[in-house]
């Protein structure tokens, strides 16, 4: 059995303005910064075997402020980045959630211009996972990523469609754990864990 310690990167400005990150390489502001240190306490026991990470800046820092601790290095990998949103990247939430709105496609397979839907980057981003643990078989591991993709790949787990996207959050440097038994598949045992910040 593998264990899987997903975490999300710490805030951003784009994050304090409701803007559309994706693949924009955004860096951590300061309380982002502040949030990653506290994960690091947080998850300083906890033993990981190896750590990866999406290679945006804001996510590998995180993930590295982790890992630090444990005198683990970080392996970065673009299969682990957030959606891309093509023309929406930068842009205000709300303006992609109103062409989501506009259209008559299930939210979790609209695809933006020159981006990707969230199911395809939750795909990406399952897929890199199952490479992991096939490498990785009963270990304990560390990866870093973002909301979106986060997201999409609980959603993918549970067969879900899109009406329950919004439905779920992943706050700044939450904690979501998931393992993976060969009998049993993938299970989740806990989402959105960020009771270091309190």
């Amino acid at each position: 059995m593998s264990k899987f310690f997903l975490i999300r990167h710490g805030e951003t400005q784009h994050n304090v303005e409701e803007g559309v990150t994706g693949q924009t390489d955004i860096p951590l502001n300061r309380n982002g910064k502040s949030q990653a240190e506290k994960l690091a306490d947080r998850l300083e026991k906890e033993d990981f075997d190896i750590a990866y990470s999406s290679d945006l800046e804001r996510t590998y820092e995180t993930t590295k402020t982790v890992a630090t601790k444990q005198d683990l290095s970080v392996k970065k990998s673009k299969k682990l980045r957030e959606m891309d949103f093509g023309v929406f990247e930068g842009q205000h939430k709300s303006e992609f959630r109103k062409a989501v709105d506009n259209s008559d496609v299930d939210n979790h397979f609209f695809t933006p211009e020159g981006g990707e839907s969230s199911y395809e980057a939750g795909e990406r981003f399952l897929n890199k996972l199952e490479e992991i643990k096939d490498l990785h078989e009963n270990q304990k591991i560390l990866v870093g990523g973002h909301s979106v993709v986060m997201k999409s790949v609980l959603m993918n787990i549970l067969d879900l469609t899109g009406e329950y996207y919004r439905k779920l959050n992943l706050g700044n440097t939450s904690i979501t754990e998931l393992k993976y038994d060969k009998e049993l598949g993938w299970t989740i045992i806990r989402v959105n864990d960020t009771a270091h910040l309190e």
